[in-house]
């Protein structure tokens, strides 16, 4: 990785007072002559500390400061590799982890947040929910803490893309591997349900894959314990959810928001995968959070004809309106979900008037004679 200009070790110690720039220089060339003549890679820090320029104290003290100002390339165990991605909150890095010879993936909380206490908490909050799950669905957490200054939490590294930059591509994605992909996620959140976690932002960026096809849900920072009186929060003015698959009591700024907010957004999800285009298109974030509210779901089946039956109806009902109206839990999805993956019809089968018993077709009948005599 290589820092702006004016965060270099270097710079950041001539700036603290504790070299002059003349020293830099000098220190700067013996790097260079070392990693020429002998294929040598040396930090500034330890060629400084070495030739005792620097004490130890004040190596420590330039790597904090860089911290501060969001260079990571100083994070205890870790040897920074490249920037992955980029989030509200912070950066996520490309690294090696020393001790344990492996990549991993390392979440970076950005430095004006690192000020603050509420996105501090919120932010070591993900790590310990991640902390509680232990499922081949869920990314793995390794590590978090703080070193030189910089907010970390290091994770299992997915050598694949999101479901989102898939989706970005154009068009809707192959059906039988959605089903494969969203039973998945539903495994997942089955097991965060057990333990009573809901993740509160299911959305396709938050749906990683591996170039083996398992799915991977991430990014927890939403996170939070559905049992009465937990004490974790939202930050003001923090998302609680994401406008295109937000659930309408989430939108509504519900306080008891459960499991089944993520079937609903998960539902969400599923529709975009299968028709490649989310449920209710809007440039306007705050005109497609109304339309999760108040209009009625265009069942996928209309949108692409492609679409079966089963799938059709299965996410017609994860995305209910009203909560009580969709699967309960996640297991339930799950049961649905493997009934089709089998061949297994799930949706209800409309049968014409000729096919219904005799006795409910005379009903019928007479109904409509009392009807006419009106």
């Amino acid at each position: 990785m290589q820092a702006a200009p004016q965060n270099t070790f270097g710079q950041v110690a001539i700036e603290l007072g504790i070299l002059t720039p003349d020293r830099v220089v000098q220190a700067v060339q013996i790097q260079r002559s070392l990693f020429e003549q002998q294929n040598v890679k040396k930090r500034l820090g330890e060629i400084l500390l070495e030739r005792g320029w620097m004490t130890a104290q004040q190596v420590q003290k330039v790597y904090e400061e860089q911290g501060r100002r969001g260079v990571h390339s100083q994070i205890a165990g870790y040897k920074v590799l490249q920037k992955i991605g980029q989030g509200a909150m912070g950066s996520v890095f490309k690294a090696h982890q020393v001790s344990m010879d492996r990549v991993v993936a390392v979440k970076v909380l950005t430095p004006q947040y690192a000020q603050n206490e509420r996105f501090v908490e919120r932010f070591f909050r993900e790590a310990r929910a991640v902390a509680k799950l232990n499922h081949p669905n869920i990314i793995q957490g390794i590590d978090v803490g703080v070193s030189n200054g910089v907010h970390y939490f290091a994770m299992e590294y997915i050598d694949g893309p999101t479901v989102g930059q898939l989706l970005k591509r154009g068009g809707a994605l192959d059906e039988k591997r959605s089903i494969n992909v969203v039973l998945q996620i539903a495994q997942a959140l089955d097991h965060a349900h057990r333990l009573g976690l809901v993740h509160r932002d299911i959305k396709p960026e938050n749906v990683m894959l591996t170039r083996a096809g398992v799915a991977k849900l991430c990014d927890l920072g939403l996170a939070k314990l559905s049992q009465k009186g937990d004490s974790n929060h939202t930050d003001p003015g923090a998302s609680m959810g994401t406008p295109n698959y937000i659930s309408p009591e989430q939108a509504r700024g519900a306080e008891e928001v459960d499991i089944r907010a993520d079937i609903y957004s998960l539902g969400a999800t599923f529709f975009h995968m299968v028709v490649g285009e989310v449920p209710y298109p809007s440039e306007n974030a705050a005109v497609a959070i109304a339309k999760h509210l108040t209009e009625e779901l265009q069942p996928p089946r209309e949108r692409n004809p492609l679409v079966s039956a089963d799938v059709s109806y299965v996410i017609v009902k994860m995305m209910k309106k009203d909560r009580a109206e969709r699967y309960q839990v996640p297991s339930e999805l799950i049961a649905d979900l493997e009934k089709i993956t089998a061949g297994q019809p799930v949706a209800p089968v409309e049968r014409p008037a000729e096919a219904r018993p005799r006795h409910q077709r005379m009903m019928r009948g007479v109904m409509r004679r009392r009807w006419h005599r009106r």
